[in-house]
């Protein structure tokens, strides 16, 4: 049995990014892989015999007055008996000088990537806050850069969660030994009212859902929306950044645009909508995909919202997000056609089906097992 440490520096809630780490390591507990999860809190429902608090619960309100506290508690309680184990699994936010701590002990480290290799990533999007005459208003700097830099260079394998991750790493020079292709997945348990066959009606309800920033490209989609003339309604379910709000105002206020703060209970967003927009510009593989595929929603999505796991034809249309008239056609495609809606719809249904946690989770233990001479490379499980 391979005993793993996995450290994670941030409050884990089984929401958000969180219930990524949360919901992977949890399914880590068997004869083969046995995974230790060292986070600084976490709420009572994530508690259990595999996960380890940093931060005593009577002093957890103490320690988070100050914002980098609970994250150096997390990483040295991490650090106290990792000899004890075979292998590390790191997360983003972990500092540099703790991931070259930890490769001393020379046992594997695999590290998490969320997204794209920094330096690509800020190209990508100073270009996407330029073109609309506003500063950056992302954290990618230098600085941040360097450190990611530094860090891969020591860690053995990056668990990287789509093909334009890896790919970005690959055109920095990482070597593609070190590159692990996975991806995320979905909870079907989290929505146990889904609906994957909506009766088709004379209107049509588009819906992104997530933070409506520039990164995820909503101010493209407001424009193609207002170019496609569709009978309908374009819903925005997610707080809004102010380089949207200001930028888009008046795309904003067109009555068949309509806009929810962010909320935990979502899911009727996804019951309601006919099918999903999402033209992202930098991405790894964002959990709404998953989700909205889950509710057989056809998705019409950029390469990079696409996660690698949208096919296109298949399960939606992939389109250059830049290309207004291509997305213009693809709106009124998919809100002209109940028939193929209920295609795609169906087909994305059946593939979300094959990315739950409990899938998603056994490939990458056999990735470990494999990288860590633990299970053998055969046609199987290549």
């Amino acid at each position: 049995m391979l005993k793993l440490s996995a450290l994670f520096p941030i409050h884990c809630n089984d929401r958000a990014i969180s219930h990524v780490f949360f919901s992977v390591c949890k399914e880590w507990q068997n004869s083969e892989l046995k995974a230790r999860m060292v986070v600084p809190s976490c709420d009572s429902p994530c508690r259990g015999s595999h996960i380890v608090e940093a931060i005593p619960t009577l002093l957890t309100k103490v320690y988070y007055r100050f914002p980098s506290w609970p994250k150096n508690e997390a990483e040295k309680r991490f650090i106290k008996d990792f000899k004890d184990f075979d292998a590390a699994y790191l997360w983003p936010g972990i500092s540099e000088e703790t991931v070259k701590s930890v490769s001393k002990h020379n046992k594997p480290i695999f590290y998490e990537r969320v997204n794209s290799y920094q330096r690509q990533a800020k190209s990508i999007l100073d270009r996407a806050y330029f073109s609309l005459g506003v500063e950056p208003q992302h954290l990618i700097t230098e600085e941040t850069i360097h450190i990611e830099e530094e860090k891969v260079k020591v860690v053995d394998f990056l668990f990287c969660p789509s093909p334009t991750v890896v790919t970005s790493f690959q055109e920095a020079g990482v070597s593609e030994d070190k590159l692990l292709l996975t991806t995320e997945g979905w909870a079907p348990e989290r929505f146990p009212n889904y609906q994957f066959s909506k009766l088709p009606s004379e209107e049509v309800n588009v819906l992104f859902l997530g933070f409506a920033c520039v990164r995820k490209g909503v101010h493209l989609l407001l424009q193609a929306w207002e170019k496609a003339g569709i009978k309908g309604k374009l819903t925005i379910f997610g707080d809004m950044e102010p380089a949207i709000a200001q930028t888009c105002r008046h795309l904003l206020k067109r009555p068949d645009v309509v806009h929810f703060d962010y909320a935990f209970d979502y899911s009727s967003a996804y019951r309601q909508a006919d099918f999903f927009a999402f033209p992202s510009l930098e991405e790894g593989s964002a959990l709404v995909i998953y989700e909205a595929m889950g509710h057989g929603l056809p998705i019409l999505a950029s390469p990079v919202g696409g996660g690698g796991v949208v096919r296109d034809g298949i399960e939606g249309i992939i389109l250059d997000p830049y290309d207004t008239d291509a997305w213009v056609e693809g709106l009124r495609k998919l809100s002209k056609s109940p028939d193929l809606r209920a295609k795609m719809g169906a087909a994305a249904r059946k593939r979300a089906l094959e990315l739950t946690w409990q899938q998603v989770a056994a490939r990458r233990r056999e990735q470990i097992l494999q990288k860590t001479n633990r299970l053998p490379l055969t046609p199987a499980n290549r």
